[in-house]
């Protein structure tokens, strides 16, 4: 079975003081810069790290408080609603298990203790006796968890509306019947959660270990309902002290943690920047022990060698796309689409925003490379050409240009996508096609896509860690069954995606998915995806984390915020 890393997300900014190799219309239009997802830790990414010194790794030490900088808001903390509290919810959550991406494989580290697998259609977990719930004043305070605990988050988290991805809810189901879900999910005695699939997925053992797939007490749930947006009572390690999403948010150690002495620390803390600079400057300064702001390249290279911090690079699992609404003129002619293709020098985009390194992508992000098309294959199709760019507009009717509005979310801090910006807008200009940038939405990117609202636009797309997820945005149903923002589909197409998920032998999906984004590339749309390169993460020396170094972390790896300690004690 085939899936990368599960990873854990957080909100960051490009500093203002970023290299700007880029001018003119679309850099003026924007200013600051933008908030992305970027990944962090060890696993899928193909991190690696770099250091002063290689002296003996210290013994760990409880105690003390590890604190990040964060630059995006976190809207709210409920797994199966929200999405911008991904990373705190790991915390405060138990999940059924980890996965090793390194192996592929689960890691029985939390809830679940156990698992079996029959047939390809049904899974069976024994959980974990004396797993309990947080202390508290709440209903379901200092229970035990039990496997109707893992049914009833199944199901709320399977037919949440906001949920980012049901493709695995509605293989279980064979439907989008909440009700037909409800029958599928068993739970037959108390340490005993068990379904069976009405339609094989390839990807399910990954799927569950994702963060949003966090098992919330039944109890809770039946209490408060769609109101966990700014509590948390779970049984994870770490509890939540205080929610003040636009400050600061402050976790304390679960007492009554069911692996024992863990965790080290006494308390985590998220503390909130919204000037990407200033972001930075406090990680420089000593203020956060993880650093909150978007590194580059020229960043990493002055710094990965500093004694007192530990830096790393990791292939990037997020990248910049152009979306088209195809169903609307000019879009709706292939021969435009291809034009402004072959109008988008890649390689400048590379040397210029992405300060050299990167690699192209096609529908599948080349991190993910033994899904992704081969770098020839993709250089050679993209290979820019504005003769026949312009030639292929004269065809469609417009030799004389045309002019759109390109549509781009605005949030503080966009010099990454105003670099973006500006080399889209240029590439047009050279064939005659008028871009007019539209920035004024601070707003989240699926509203800044709904179906209906937009023309063209120029999205962050990821992090994507698993092939389908990346293809499931060209599927006729997306990834909710209610379609995609561009309206695409493609018979076809559907069928050999369908076809991938359901295909257990790597090398025959790993056909199915190049025969699936060949498709895609001669269409030239509805989703055309920009080079990506990499993303950096840094940490004080004194805050260690599993994996020192970058290194995969060890086997038997504990629950994510188990195994991470300071020297700085409690100052």
């Amino acid at each position: 079975m085939s899936a990368q890393s599960d990873y854990w997300q957080r909100l960051a900014a490009k500093r203002l003081s970023r290299r700007r190799l880029l001018a003119g219309a679309g850099t003026a239009a924007l200013g600051g810069a933008v908030a992305m997802l970027v990944g962090c830790g060890s696993g899928g990414g193909g991190r690696s790290a770099s250091s002063a010194t290689t002296t003996a790794a210290p013994s760990p030490v409880a105690g003390g408080n590890v604190t990040f900088g964060r630059l995006a808001y976190v809207l709210g903390i409920d797994p199966h609603i929200d999405l911008t509290g991904l990373d705190i919810n790991r915390l405060v959550y138990s999940y059924l298990y980890d996965w090793d991406a390194t192996t592929e494989e689960m890691v029985l580290n939390n809830l679940a203790e156990g698992f079996e697998q029959p047939d390809p259609l049904t899974y069976i977990f024994t959980l974990r006796q004396g797993v309990m719930t947080h202390p508290g004043d709440y209903a379901g305070a200092n229970d035990e968890m039990t496997a109707e605990d893992c049914r009833q988050s199944f199901l709320r988290r399977g037919s949440s509306i906001t949920s980012p991805d049901k493709r695995f809810p509605y293989r279980i189901a064979g439907s989008r019947d909440k009700a037909m879900l409800d029958a599928a999910l068993q739970a037959p005695d108390r340490y005993t959660f068990t379904f069976t699939m009405a339609d094989p997925f390839v990807a399910a053992l990954s799927e569950m270990a994702r963060s949003s797939w966090a098992i919330v007490p039944a109890k809770v749930i039946n209490e408060y309902g769609l109101r966990l947006s700014q509590r948390a009572h779970g049984s994870g390690p770490f509890m939540l002290e205080e929610f003040r999403g636009t400050e600061r948010i402050i976790l304390r150690r679960h007492p009554n943690y069911f692996h024992q002495g863990r965790p080290y620390l006494e308390t985590i803390a998220y503390l909130w920047i919204t000037d990407g600079s200033s972001l930075l400057d406090a990680f420089e300064s000593g203020v956060h022990d993880v650093c909150g702001a978007t590194l580059d390249k020229e960043w990493y290279d002055g710094n990965k060698r500093k004694d007192e911090y530990r830096v790393s690079r990791g292939n990037a699992l997020s990248f910049h796309a152009i979306q088209y609404k195809i169903t609307r003129p000019p879009f709706n002619d292939p021969r435009v689409l291809a034009a402004i293709d072959l109008a988008i020098d890649r390689d400048s985009y590379i040397e210029t925003v992405l300060d050299g390194e990167g690699q192209y992508n096609g529908p599948v992000p080349w991190a993910l490379q033994q899904w992704a098309l081969p770098q020839e294959e993709l250089r050679a199709f993209y290979e820019p050409d504005r003769g026949r760019a312009r030639a292929l507009l004269a065809e469609a009717g417009h030799g004389a240009g045309f002019r759109v509005t390109l549509k781009l979310p605005r949030v503080s801090d966009a010099v990454f996508l105003a670099d973006t910006a500006s080399l889209i807008v240029q590439s047009a200009d050279r064939i005659g096609v008028d871009l007019e940038l539209d920035a004024p939405h601070p707003i989240s990117v699926p509203i800044l896509v709904l179906p209906g609202n937009f023309d063209m636009a120029l999205m962050r797309v990821g992090p994507i860690d698993e092939p389908g997820q990346a293809l499931s945005a060209y599927h006729s149903n997306g990834t909710t069954g209610n379609g995609n923002e561009t309206n695409y589909t493609n018979p076809q197409l559907d069928q050999l995606i369908d076809a991938q998920a359901r295909e257990f032998d790597p090398e025959v999906r790993r056909g199915l998915i190049y025969e699936a984004q060949r498709l895609i590339l001669r269409e030239h749309g509805p989703q055309v995806a920009l080079p990506s390169g990499y993303e950096y993460s840094a940490r004080w020396r004194h805050a260690h984390f599993p994996g020192e170094d970058g290194a995969a972390p060890p086997p038997g790896k504990l629950p994510y915020g188990c195994d991470i300690w300071t020297e700085k004690g409690d100052g």
